[in-house]
């Protein structure tokens, strides 16, 4: 007979002594179980498949974890979902872990055919005196062939199927495979499917550098996964590994002196504090999604992606995710917000955001001053949003180039104004330093942030459609349903700072809006692009020559008007400053040709006047806000040379005619009018008139400041900065003022 033929005759032999011994202990549990089981067990033997027919094993579970690096490509930060496998070779298993898992899951696991007697009859007489399955008496080869092969169901079927599959496995595959296999599919608690990820997850290390208490302690964590895993219940899994070294000097794995040593250690879990006295076994430090830089970024990242892509691809698809964040960009904004921030304290915060309004590209963004002491996300507005007071008047001013009205259009800028058809204690608007301004025209009223014009202006031009310009630009909170009035155009409701700036980088962009995105490239795990953001789409929002007078008329604001401090050297600068009412929070939002960049600070969790921050007694926007602006514009645009604007075009024609529209001031020298009706019901606070409904949204109280100023808290010279132009006067109760000052 040739070797081939002995070959066969030899595994045909084997193959049937271990289904004979595999029948011997399935009649073997027979005799302990009730004749219902016995006839199931039987009806399992003969459907079960003749040797040489394995079952397709079923698929491994794979769950890597998403990286994320910056637009230099370096990492920083991970996703995942607390489920990883880490990929190893049968090699790198070490001995000692071999011998600890074979000590407590398996002892007579190299001298049976898969399926050993002795376990099954003496769990057979257990279970029988539990009344139902208390224990397993499973091999490894078992254990295996129900993680590749069969589910956990605790049942005889399953059972029996279990043991006639494993003797034709041990047939088939050596006894090293069987166990390598078995510790590849095995679970081991907080998300670690596998041993390489097991090693990786508790120890930080790869497995085939395992010391011997940690090779006990994985081998504890297997039969009990949630109970035993030293992250949920650091004790029993130490109770554990003691059991497992017993067994393994039981067996003559360890001497006694090797385990006197092991067993005298503790585990320790590193975010517990100090360790134990005495030796210990570390449990590494995990972090819930492996983040590490920028984690404000990071977590706007990930819910975008999450909305994309879903869970299971984000936390277990093994994504690489190209971000658009510049890193020494983002060191920049980050340091200049603390500098800012100063010695105040929280609830006091900043929050920045820059982008490349070509692209839409964010390339830093600033969430708070500190991550770790709260990871609401204040570049994105938190969960409600500010009010972005006067900074909000360039969206009025570029529904009134939309129609026709230019920058030389003049205006009546008394110092206080009633909205018509108003009734009721709420209807008169301010300028914040109640100065009555005679005639001027646009262009110099949002120089100087003039509330009386803007307030007829957006009157003018339709609250409606300024509602619904704002909403293409971006600002996703406001509703177009809803009705708003006429101090919406001094801010009356909430924003972000990253809306305000992709609105903002819509004027520098001639009118052609991008999506803000962190996002440069998603790729999968071989290497197919699932996402490409590196040249997106824009949609025009605006005309190109509105876009280019509104650019025109807001450098003057950073040259001559209430934005000077955010001047940047050799470069040209357009923006606006807004302040809320009273002093509640103040905003500076700028651009040049290239990048566009959004400042607020304000309270984080209520509504409180900003007196007394780091030098400036009353934080206006064209405080703080402004020079952060300038600071982080000067880093940003060091590479890039100065570019003018173009020069502004021609507006589009005027879209309404006298005879459509009702003049209701004769001051007024702007015209078109609002017919009334539209009037009254866009009135500016909680008013109403005759047969027209309530405005939705009502301008909130004013609150009257105290009549001597709070004293200014005494620091150093150099924080200091001297007083601002035109911040003089607050608003009496009697006026309503929001979002008033520049």
């Amino acid at each position: 007979m040739d070797n081939s033929n002995q070959e066969i005759e030899r595994r045909g032999t084997g193959a049937v002594l271990g289904v004979v011994n595999s029948g011997i202990a399935l009649a073997a549990a027979l005799l302990l179980v009730p004749p219902v089981m016995a006839v199931v067990a039987v009806f399992t033997l003969l459907k079960a498949p003749l040797p040489g027919e394995l079952p397709q094993e079923r698929p491994d579970l794979v769950a890597k974890p998403s990286v994320i690096v910056d637009s230099k490509g370096t990492e920083i930060g991970l996703l995942r979902g607390f489920e990883q496998t880490v990929e190893v070779k049968q090699s790198d298993i070490p001995k000692v872990l071999k011998n600890a898992v074979v000590a407590i899951e398996d002892r007579r696991f190299w001298e049976h055919d898969g399926v050993d007697l002795e376990g099954v009859a003496r769990a057979a007489r257990v279970n029988l005196e539990a009344g139902g399955i208390a224990q397993g008496g499973s091999t490894i080869t078992q254990q295996y062939v129900k993680n590749a092969y069969l589910t956990r169901d605790q049942t005889f079927e399953r059972k029996a199927r279990e043991a006639l599959l494993a003797a034709e496995l041990e047939q088939v595959m050596s006894k090293e495979t069987i166990l390598f296999r078995y510790l590849e599919t095995s679970y081991f608690g907080a998300g670690a499917y596998g041993i390489g990820a097991a090693a990786e997850v508790y120890f930080a290390k790869p497995v085939n550098d395992l010391d011997i208490s940690e090779a006990a302690t994985l081998a504890g964590i297997i039969q009990a996964p949630s109970r035993l895993s030293p992250r949920s219940n650091v004790e029993a899994a130490d109770q554990r590994r003691r059991v497992v070294l017993q067994s393994m000097l039981d067996q003559g794995y360890l001497d006694e002196e090797t385990y006197e040593i092991e067993a005298a250690r503790t585990l320790w879990l590193v975010e517990r504090g100090d360790p134990p006295s005495g030796p210990v076994t570390v449990i590494a430090p995990l972090d819930a999604k492996g983040a590490t830089d920028h984690p404000f970024f990071i977590d706007w990242v990930e819910a975008d992606l999450l909305e994309r892509f879903g869970d299971e691809l984000v936390y277990r698809g093994g994504l690489r995710v190209e971000t658009t964040i510049d890193p020494a960009l983002q060191e920049v904004a980050e340091g200049v917000i603390a500098t800012r921030l100063g010695l105040s304290e929280y609830p006091v915060e900043m929050a920045s955001v820059t982008i490349d309004h070509a692209t839409g590209h964010v390339l830093a963004m600033v969430g708070g001053r500190d991550y770790d002491f709260s990871q609401v996300n204040l570049a994105i507005g938190g969960s409600t949003g500010f009010q972005p007071g006067s900074s909000f008047k360039p969206i009025v001013l570029a529904e009134a180039f939309s129609r026709g009205l230019g920058p030389d259009t003049v205006y009546r800028a008394p110092g206080s104004y009633v909205v018509p058809g108003c009734v009721g204690n709420q209807c008169t608007i301010e300028n914040y330093d109640y100065r009555d301004r005679g005639r001027i025209d646009l262009r110099e009223a949002t120089w100087k942030s003039v509330n009386t014009v803007f307030a007829q202006l957006i009157l003018d031009v339709s609250v409606a459609d300024t509602v619904d310009l704002a909403v293409e630009l971006g600002f996703e909170r406001l509703d177009p349903t809803a009705q708003y009035g006429a101090s919406l155009a001094l801010g009356a409701a909430e924003t972000s700072p990253l809306e305000m700036a992709s609105a903002y980088g819509t004027f520098a962009n001639g009118g052609i809006r991008v999506a803000p995105t962190g996002i440069l490239r998603v790729t999968d795990d071989e290497g197919n692009v699932l996402l490409d953001h590196s040249a997106p789409a824009g949609k025009k929002v605006l005309d190109r020559a509105v876009a280019e007078n509104l650019s025109d008329v807001l450098q003057g604001v950073v040259t001559d008007g209430t934005g000077k401090r955010a001047a940047v050297e050799d470069h040209f600068i357009a923006g606006k400053t807004g302040t809320a009412q009273a002093y509640r929070a103040a905003w500076f939002v700028g651009y040049d040709p290239n990048l566009t960049t959004a400042i607020w600070m304000g309270h984080a969790d209520k509504l409180a006047s900003l007196y007394n921050i780091n030098g400036v007694g009353k934080v206006t926007g064209g405080s703080h806000p402004a020079i952060a602006f300038s600071e982080i514009m000067t880093a940003a645009l060091a590479e890039f040379e100065p570019k003018e604007f173009p020069e502004p075009g021609e507006l589009p024609a005027r879209v309404a005619t006298p005879a459509e529209v009702v003049a209701s001031r004769t001051e007024t020298v702007a015209n078109p009018r609002s017919p009334v009706p539209a009037v009254a019901a866009d009135c500016g606070g909680p008013c109403y008139s005759n047969a027209i409904p309530r405005p939705a949204l009502y301008a909130p109280p004013v609150t009257a400041p105290p009549v001597t100023a709070p004293p200014t808290t005494a620091l150093p010279p150099t924080t200091a900065l001297p007083p601002e132009p035109d911040q003089t006067a607050i608003s009496p109760p009697s006026a309503t003022q929001e979002e008033s000052q520049p």
